[in-house]
């Protein structure tokens, strides 16, 4: 044991090293363009899980009486506390200074306003729930169409007619899965192009649209996002949680690397395309509140992309810790953001809602409009 015990705990730092380099590399692997290197992108989604690793490792070191690896732990989580503040922030709600000027915005990607857990229930909870979130302004991804009943679960004239009554204003157009409900007018605005040439590629790829509410007489810009998703099968999705020895790992390894890698880095490039040209599109606009299905995390090239353009993040200025906005497969990932930007815009508080119809929970931001 003698020998043993000092072989065991040189292995175990040697891990603790490894885990705390690699937290460090997931922290700012959102530096590194998706365009030449996949890898440090992927990191990124694992930054909370690694984070949470090294503190227990490091908590674990120090009551082992191990100073210097506890610190090591620590100098770790600190340096990597530039992306942390944003993956989990340590923030409160704000006080409203006029609660007149206030309005809640929501944004949910409804999957076709499906109900993937309880189907068999009459009815449809995803209207339901939207009709009495009484949010004033509601940004859907994944609905192409309120008037199909093929495309809505348990489809009724009834059920979209109290949704009309709820949202009289409503914004969207059928060639896109982006739709808008608004208690406030709403209109869809064109997106120009410079030339020809750039407009024809980006009608086909273009995964936002630019909206204009009317809130008693404040014009708010409105962009509704549905940004590029990795397109990954459910068994590919399956495959981590598949891993049940050395030859499930070599199984798992492979099949990451020939076919889920690839649809990791064409995703995040994707993304990185689009945001740019969101964020070049709309610059100068202020006020502006950009929402939806982001597919990416706080502290990803595409995070910074907005960031760099102005946007704030409403989760991290008004909420305390992690939370997801996936719920399926174990890929418990905050995905779904909500950013503005103005000097007349203030986020109060932001809450996730635990509606389980869709894979994605649903988000809310409160915020005040300031004179």
């Amino acid at each position: 044991m003698i020998i043993i015990s000092p072989l065991i705990r040189l292995a175990l730092k040697i891990v603790s090293i490894i885990l705390f380099i690699v937290t460090i590399a997931a922290a700012y692997g959102g530096k590194c363009n998706p365009e030449y290197m996949t890898v440090p992108s992927v990191l990124v989604l694992a930054l909370p899980y690694l984070a949470i690793a090294t503190l227990i490792v490091g908590i674990g070191w120090l009551l082992s009486g191990r100073i210097i690896m506890a610190a090591i732990a620590g100098l770790t989580l600190f340096g990597s506390w530039s992306t942390l503040k944003d993956v989990t922030p340590l923030s409160f709600s704000k006080s409203v200074q006029d609660e007149k000027r206030t309005f809640r915005l929501m944004t949910f990607n409804c999957l076709h306003l499906a109900d993937t857990t309880k189907s068999e229930l009459p009815g449809n909870r995803s209207i339901e729930f939207l009709i009495k979130s009484n949010a004033d302004i509601i940004c859907l991804q994944e609905l192409e169409n309120f008037e199909d009943p093929s495309e809505i679960h348990h489809w009724s004239r009834g059920l979209i007619d109290s949704l009309y009554a709820a949202y009289p204003y409503r914004a969207g157009t059928e060639d896109n899965d982006l739709k808008v409900l608004s208690k406030y007018p709403v209109a869809l605005l064109p997106v120009a192009c410079s030339d020809q040439e750039e407009e024809d590629y980006w009608r086909q790829r273009r995964r936002w649209r630019l909206f204009e509410v009317d809130i008693k007489g404040f014009k708010l810009h409105l962009v509704n996002f549905h940004m590029t998703s990795y397109s990954l099968t459910d068994t590919e999705r399956e495959v981590v949680t598949e891993i049940r020895g050395v030859s499930t790992a070599r199984k798992s390894y492979e099949e990451f690397k020939y076919e889920i890698f690839p649809k990791l880095g064409q995703a995040f490039r994707s993304r990185a395309y689009n945001v740019t040209e969101m964020a070049e599109t709309t610059a100068g606009i202020n006020p502006i509140i950009a929402c939806g299905d982001f597919n990416d995390v706080a502290g990803s090239w595409s995070y910074g992309i907005m960031r760099k353009a102005g946007f704030k993040d409403a989760y991290s200025e008004t909420s305390f810790g992690p939370t997801n906005t996936f719920n399926q497969f174990l890929f418990l990932f905050h995905i779904d953001q909500i950013f503005y930007r103005g000097d007349r815009l203030r986020a109060i508080r932001t809450k996730r809602h635990r509606i389980n119809t869709s894979d994605h929970y649903p988000i809310e931001a409160t915020f005040e409009l300031l004179k």
